[in-house]
């Protein structure tokens, strides 16, 4: 069994306040996403009522059965690629925060990446998705043509940044202070077309 390995990426995060996460309505969020994202990447979107598992294309949000963002609906949403990750969440105020993290830029980083098992031991392809699901009812529907099975499972990559507290010259700790996601791993990284 192999443990957890740090490797050193040059990384940035940029916060979002309020004051520049405006989304009252939906041109407004996809304003919002085109300027600050803008690339192709996976979309994990947590609303009051569901979770969306989708791809940003072209500027624009899909979904399986073409279901629509409304922005007042998300408490949490996860845009994601290989170099970057916009992560939004919503405050008890009813206004956002969030983060922009991007990979490649910025300053030398201790990180660790790890794949996360998801749900599902079968799989069926529905148009550009595949759902996988378990016997027992639980499901997912992601945005690729994949296959899955008790032995090909998908997993969902994150990469967990860490630094450095030290308290004196004797005492120093270490400890996560940021994480994203980078991909769907099925034994490569997934990549949105």
């Amino acid at each position: 069994m192999e443990g957890l390995t740090i490797d050193k990426k040059r990384s940035r995060s940029k916060p979002l306040t309020p004051e520049t996460i405006k989304l009252p309505d939906k041109d407004s969020f996809t304003s919002f996403v085109k300027e600050t994202f803008g690339d192709k990447g996976c979309c994990i979107c947590y609303l009051d009522y569901t979770i969306l598992i989708g791809k940003y294309v072209n500027n624009r949000f899909i979904f399986y059965n073409d279901i629509e963002i409304e922005p007042r609906f998300i408490q949490r949403m996860r845009l994601f690629n290989k170099e970057k990750e916009l992560h939004i969440w919503r405050k008890n105020d009813g206004f956002f925060s969030g983060r922009l993290r991007i990979d490649e830029d910025g300053n030398d980083t201790d990180v660790v990446d790890v794949c996360q098992l998801l749900w599902g031991t079968d799989s069926k392809a529905i148009g550009e998705f595949t759902r996988i699901y378990e016997e027992r009812g639980t499901e997912l529907i992601l945005p690729f043509n994949i296959r899955v099975n008790e032995k090909d499972r998908v997993f969902i990559k994150t990469r967990n940044y860490i630094s450095y507290k030290t308290y004196d010259d004797s005492h120093q700790q270490a400890g996560y202070t940021d994480s994203r996601f980078v991909a769907f791993n099925n034994g490569k990284d997934l990549e949105v077309e």
